[in-house]
């Protein structure tokens, strides 16, 4: 696991979870997580947590470990950040390298 995979490198301030398979999720905020399960948490244990209780990976516990949950960051999966607003759109992000 490389460091882009743990909490501490969350790019947004709030942390939505969702699932492919069925309707759970939520909205969580970034500092709230770090400080419950500590900044060096890993995303797919943050994920495993969450989706403990999920009966679709219930099921997979039983079957030789195949899950069927569809636990996931939906904020890492889009192209452009979630929280961008709408008049923004159409403009660029310059990054400088000072």
């Amino acid at each position: 696991m490389d460091d882009s995979d743990r909490l501490a490198f969350y790019p947004y301030v709030v942390i939505r979870i969702g699932c492919r398979v069925c309707s759970r999720g939520g909205a969580y905020r970034l500092a709230r997580l770090a400080a419950k399960f500590g900044p060096e948490i890993g995303l797919r244990d943050l994920l495993d947590r969450f989706s403990y209780d999920c009966l679709w990976r219930a099921e997979g516990r039983g079957k030789r470990g195949v899950s069927a949950c569809g636990v996931c960051l939906p904020d890492l999966e889009q192209p452009r950040p979630p929280d961008l607003p709408p008049g923004l759109i159409r403009l660029r992000v310059v990054v400088r390298n000072d």
